[in-house]
């Protein structure tokens, strides 16, 4: 399985897809809605400011093409690893060092094929952090996580850790240490940003 940023500069490789992956999630959340709007990618937000991601295992994943162009933001000093590429300005994914994780971007997949998730997994199967959502977000949403977002995600998580499938992503070192040193945004503008949102 192949993905890209918008433009095509950056390509990845997925293996295993999409036997592994819990499927399409949507997160609410306003750390998630303030680092698109740094970007100035607001629009791929849905209408209730959620951000979709469908994860995979960083273990299953491999950059083809367009390393030059990866970029990395942190809201803060120990915040969430948000990778994206300077070329067209497309979200790619999220990663945590700690976990088995790479929360690919709804945007990574549907660039040449707009339907090709609903195709591939049909329905969204989680929405979480609705107290963060923009007006009335979709029936089913859990305020926070709820426990039935929990049994979506855990059977994932328990196999990646029992895998050993965090080991070897295509974004951190041998070292652990990211492949690039992350842009911490100033408190100011996360501010600034979540002030516009209404956030407190």
């Amino acid at each position: 399985m192949e993905i890209q940023c918008e433009c095509g500069e950056v390509k990845m490789e997925l293996a295993q897809f999409p036997k592994n992956s819990p499927g399409r999630l949507v997160c609410y959340c306003d750390d998630c809605q303030v680092f698109l709007h740094s970007l100035g990618r607001s629009d791929l937000l849905d209408i209730a400011g959620g951000t979709e991601v469908v994860p995979v295992y960083p273990a299953e994943a491999k950059i083809i093409s367009g390393t030059e162009f990866l970029r990395c933001t942190r809201l803060s000093s120990n915040g969430t690893y948000r990778w994206w590429s300077s070329c067209c300005k497309t979200p790619l994914g999220n990663t945590h060092p700690k976990r088995p994780w790479l929360g690919i971007m709804h945007r990574a997949y549907n660039v040449k094929d707009p339907k090709f998730l609903e195709k591939t997994f049909g329905p969204v199967r989680s929405r979480i952090r609705g107290d963060f959502a923009r007006g009335t977000p979709p029936d089913g949403t859990s305020p926070q996580i709820g426990f039935k977002d929990f049994l979506v995600v855990f059977p994932f998580m328990l196999k990646g850790i029992l895998l050993g499938k965090k080991k070897n992503s295509p974004f951190v070192r041998e070292d652990g240490s990211p492949i690039m040193e992350p842009n911490v945004l100033h408190s100011d503008e996360v501010s600034g940003i979540r002030q516009e949102l209404g956030f407190k």
